[in-house]
């Protein structure tokens, strides 16, 4: 995936909430944290010259900084986030519990795809690993713009939720 590409295809502009959810603030900017974190791997991982057989890798140091940071993405959204979103959104009814039902095990998907990239990357990295990384970058953006979309949509339905019990 380009960096042309990614841009367009993630939302890493998501509306901040009100103070009463500041934690999805938080949640907000780490994400786009993350987001930069993976484009400066996939720029560090292009060719600087027309010649396309040139072979460029992120440094070890960026990829096991970038590990480390979306095994604490994913662990904050499961662990905390998610569980309360979900507190939040069960005592409604209708479309937004359906939505939590329906995007929670996308989400966990991406995290099972996600893991066997930190898996692979976070320790003993070698020429042989270093090999595939630009086309596991290239799906780990895919799963990561899954993930994003689906964790919006948690937090839409949070939001609907909120609108109905405030209006």
């Amino acid at each position: 995936m380009s960096s042309k590409q990614f841009g367009k295809n993630f939302n890493t502009t998501l509306q901040k909430v009100d103070d009463k959810y500041s934690w999805i603030n938080d949640m907000i900017k780490a994400r786009k944290e993350l987001v930069i974190q993976y484009m400066n791997m996939l720029n560090a991982s292009m060719p600087r010259s027309s010649n396309k057989n040139e072979v460029c890798y992120p440094s070890y140091g960026d990829i096991t900084k970038f590990c480390d940071h979306l095994v604490d993405y994913m662990s904050h959204g499961h662990f905390d986030l998610f569980p309360k979103i979900l507190e939040l959104i069960e005592n409604a009814s209708g479309r937004s519990l359906s939505i939590a039902n329906r995007t929670l095990p996308r989400i966990e998907d991406t995290t099972e795809y996600l893991m066997k990239f930190t898996d692979k990357y976070a320790e003993d990295l070698n020429e042989a690993k270093m090999a595939t990384v630009q086309k596991d970058l290239s799906s780990i953006g895919k799963a990561l713009e899954v993930r994003f979309k689906n964790e919006d949509r948690l937090i839409i339905a949070l939001r609907l939720v909120h609108s109905i019990v405030s209006g």
